[in-house]
């Protein structure tokens, strides 16, 4: 079986001005180094039509995987589910379960559901929904066999994540492994000798990486 690759497509213009601070992207990039998936590249656009289209386009046509973060909330910039619909000439097509779901949740409100909560039961369509969990009832929508769709909000995202995280293990049989290495020696006076290990070591990725702060040296 083959090495499979993956990327991440983070999308909010809130991440772009610097006003919140992207965790999803992190937390994917752990989550499919322990499964033995390779992250190749986390790209960040706005919320902007056109933008997001050129990216799941491009990524969905490079990588096994795809994974996007944010724009599925009730709010006129919550586009992803419109743009990727666009991006392959799909639908929007209400799923009556989620429909349901929120009509469900917002009875134990006392509210009556409105078209902000439709707008989040509006998937592309055809796609395929995964509920991989009983208890999560929010699906994860999976366009052109390798887009999947989560949510921005890192909670939300973390708990789709994590129920993906079987599937995705079945996906690969490779398995990645990490060994740190701290020296205070000087990166300039190592730098030739980590070259000519990486020369050598061919499948195995070396970086340097300097330790700031109250710490002194390298971790290799």
């Amino acid at each position: 079986m083959k090495r499979v690759t993956a990327a991440c497509c983070v999308i909010g213009d809130e991440i772009l001005s610097g006003k919140t601070q992207d965790t999803n992207s992190f937390y994917l990039a752990r989550i499919l180094f322990s499964l033995g998936i390779e992250l190749k590249c986390i790209q960040v656009v706005g919320d902007n039509r056109e933008d997001i289209i050129k990216s799941v386009r491009e990524l969905s046509s490079m990588y096994d995987l795809v994974f996007t973060s944010g724009g599925i909330g009730p709010t006129h910039d919550d586009i992803t589910f419109e743009a990727i619909a666009a991006a392959y000439d799909l639908e929007l097509k209400v799923d009556e379960d989620t429909y349901r779901y929120f009509e469900k949740q917002l009875e134990k409100r006392k509210l009556k559901i409105t078209k902000n909560h439709i707008r989040m039961t509006q998937f592309p369509y055809p796609a395929q929904l995964l509920r991989e969990r009983k208890e999560i009832q929010i699906p994860i929508v999976v366009v052109n066999k390798n887009i999947h769709i989560l949510p921005g909000v890192p909670a939300l995202f973390k708990i789709l994540l994590d129920s993906l995280q079987k599937r995705l293990s079945s996906m690969s049989d490779s398995k990645f492994y990490r060994n740190e290495i701290a020296t205070k020696q000087d990166e300039t006076a190592i730098a030739d000798i980590l070259a000519d290990i990486q020369s050598k070591a061919t499948e195995v990725k070396i970086g340097s990486y300097p330790l700031w702060k109250d710490k002194n040296g390298i971790q290799v």
